[in-house]
């Protein structure tokens, strides 16, 4: 059966935290419709409860909703939620938690699964942070007067492949988290710590451990996504989101705390798990190395909380374990002692898939504060790993708030460290991601990811795991975020555009603009002027079209008119409409033809000159030639505009 987790003596060894207490679920039939609540005990099925409440009440023990008050208030409040699938939303009414000594839970579980109206009965081992070898202390030095600033140290902000790209996503609208809601589920934190004094919502359910080893724990956590904008300490990833607390200590655990956290989230915002406990490849049994432990979801009240949250639109980020196991092996798909008949192993997705953002170690980059993990990337050898793993996260090396390694002294508000490890380093790596990818999109004005967007943009892109010896990358942790990359997945590819590219682009922009303002009133100058010397020479023409038509009407005179004539045409009349290439035959009138014939070439001509000048470069001579009114302009005109209109995309 299910054994406890490490006992406190053994948390020391590791620098850990005790785990939390065991705890006996119990999930009764649906259709039984029991009631064991506000003085109530019994199955509106009209089944009989008598053996159930006897067993009981032999053993001290009290049944109680897992979920909330009464089963009609958690009945209730999940009819007035937004499930994105309803049909896929889990009926959390049916989960009781037994209150009964630590002593008699394995004997209860036995008795209690035997009756009819129980579909599964199990004990859940204590829950621990999914740390390893945190085994830290605060140096003796005091603090300075003024924290350094640490977040040169924070590779996992940098440019990918070694980092996230946070440094670039901090150039982005919303790149910080803004509009994004963050709850961290696990045991303590040390909400008054000098980085953490901003868009903290503090603890909002269960009761704080008073261990230190939980309490660095969920400090840490919490200055690697939520470290404040400020030119001393840590920077966190998301500092901008708002972050609160659940701790599954006094009364709720984990599920119930998971569940708790979803009541105060809405779709986009984003639940961290950092929590594992001890799985069946050691019999459950709690150790000081945390081998064989796992995800929380393989049991059956987490995995409803979880799916129900996912479902909702809320991302779960969930702590993969640093039980060394392949969560792929067979030996997940055998339930637990207790569990559901309906249970299917949440390992293998093909089964059934919690919809969480399940997340293992890789190594950081070699020479890391001047020590090497392995290849980048690579998979860390405490790291659970197997085909449901989506992403990964720094393993080790984790420069953040706690503990006291890098800054110590005797106050812990002004702790920092420089070793933090496991998929609880990891993790709130992954919850800063999703965070910064959340706010762009609610700066964007565009819809938040869901879940399954979340999961494929996370296993699409990004830096791939590496190769070490003895941890090939078919050990699948997945790969490191790039949240360029991310944002492409996420928003297109014409929408990711670095603060430098818009800084080019406006340069370039600019100089187009110059050169073509330039080129346009260099171009009307020309127009103007040739459809000046184009008119002034088209009524010179019609004057002497005007005496040759005289000729005609003044016969007396035809002798000296036509001398005057043959001037006309045979001088620089003809000579400047041959050279211009618009007399109408491609040349003069044949010799010998009639007047008539000939002042009619020169009409046309004269017709032709009008239009010398086409429509797409012809002025409006109604306005002023320099009045930005010209027709032959609209082409540049639109031009500079399209230029213009490309400055939209600058809060991308």
């Amino acid at each position: 059966m299910a054994k406890s987790g490490k006992s406190e003596d053994e948390s020391g060894k590791n620098g850990g935290a005790p785990a939390s207490p065991p705890e006996l679920i119990v999930v009764t039939r649906t259709e039984s419709a029991m009631r064991a609540s506000a003085g109530r005990f019994e199955a509106l099925s009209g089944e009989p409860t008598d053996t159930l409440a006897t067993i009981l009440a032999d053993n001290g023990a009290q049944m109680v909703p897992l979920f909330g008050g009464t089963e009609e208030r958690v009945i209730a409040a999940s009819a007035t939620l937004d499930y994105a699938d309803p049909s896929a939303a889990v009926d959390l009414s049916n989960f009781y938690k037994i209150e009964a000594p630590e002593n008699k839970l394995e004997s209860l579980q036995s008795d209690l699964f035997a009756q009819d109206l129980v579909d599964g009965a199990y004990v859940k081992p204590g829950a621990e942070p999914a740390a390893f070898l945190n085994d830290m202390a605060p140096t003796s030095d005091e603090a300075p007067p003024a924290s350094p600033d640490f977040s040169s140290r924070q590779g996992y902000l940098d440019a990918a492949p070694g980092g996230v790209e946070a440094r670039w996503a901090w150039t982005q609208a919303g790149g910080r988290g803004a509009g994004i809601r963050i709850i961290d589920i696990e045991g303590a934190w040390r909400f008054t710590h000098e980085d953490l004094s901003v868009n903290q919502g503090g603890v909002v359910g269960g009761t704080m451990s008073t261990d230190i080893g939980w309490r660095n724990h969920g400090t840490a956590v919490l200055g690697e996504f939520s470290g404040d904008q400020n030119p001393f300490g840590i920077q966190g990833i998301a500092s901008d989101a708002v972050v609160s607390a659940i701790s599954i200590f006094g009364g709720p655990g984990s599920a119930g705390a998971i569940n708790a956290a979803a009541a105060r989230l809405s779709a986009g915002d984003v639940i961290l798990i950092e929590l594992h406990r001890p799985g069946p490849r050691f019999a459950f049994a709690g150790r000081a190395d945390q081998r064989g432990y796992i995800a929380v979801e393989w049991w059956p009240d987490d995995f409803a909380a979880i799916r129900n949250a996912a479902n909702r639109g809320i991302i779960v980020v969930e702590a993969g374990g640093n039980g060394a196991e392949n969560l792929d092996d067979a030996i997940y798909q055998t339930p637990a002692a207790g569990f559901p008949a309906t249970w299917t192993n949440p390992f293998r997705r093909t089964n059934r898939d919690s919809g969480a953002i399940f997340v293992g170690a890789g190594a950081p980059p070699p020479g890391t504060h001047g020590r090497t993990h392995g290849a980048d990337r690579s998979r860390l050898d405490f790291s659970n790993w197997g085909a449901l793993v989506d992403t990964q996260g720094w393993g080790r090396e984790v420069t953040t708030a706690g503990y006291g390694d890098l800054q110590g002294g005797t106050n812990e508000d002004l702790w920092y460290t420089d070793r933090f490890s496991g998929t609880s380093s990891a993790s709130p790596i992954i919850v800063g991601v999703v965070a910064s990818l959340q706010g762009m999109a609610r700066a964007r004005g565009v819809p938040v990811l869901t879940p399954a967007q979340i999961r494929n943009c996370l296993r699409t892109t990004g830096s791939p795991q590496q190769d070490e010896p003895g941890r090939p990358a078919t050990q699948r942790v997945g790969t490191r975020p790039n949240l360029r990359q991310l944002s492409i997945c996420a928003f297109g590819k014409g929408k990711e555009i670095h603060k430098e590219v818009i800084k080019e682009g406006k340069e370039a922009f600019k100089e187009i603009k110059d050169t073509r303002k330039e080129f346009t009133k260099e171009l009307r100058k020309e127009v103007v002027k040739e459809a000046k010397e184009f008119t002034k020479e088209g009524r010179k023409e019609f004057k002497e079209i005007k005496e040759v038509k005289e000729v005609k009407e003044r016969p007396d005179k035809r002798i000296k008119e036509k001398d005057k004539e043959k001037d006309i045409f045979e001088g620089g009349l003809l000579d400047g409409i041959r050279e211009r290439g618009i007399l109408q035959g491609g040349g003069a009138a044949a010799p010998g033809s009639d007047i008539e014939g000939r002042l009619a070439s020169i009409e046309a001509a004269v017709e032709s000159l009008a239009h010398f000048i086409g429509s797409e470069l012809r002025p409006d001579l109604s306005s002023s030639a320099l009045g930005g009114q010209a027709q032959d302009l609209s082409q540049a005109d639109q031009y500079s505009k399209d230029l213009k209109d490309q400055k939209d995309t600058e809060s991308y």
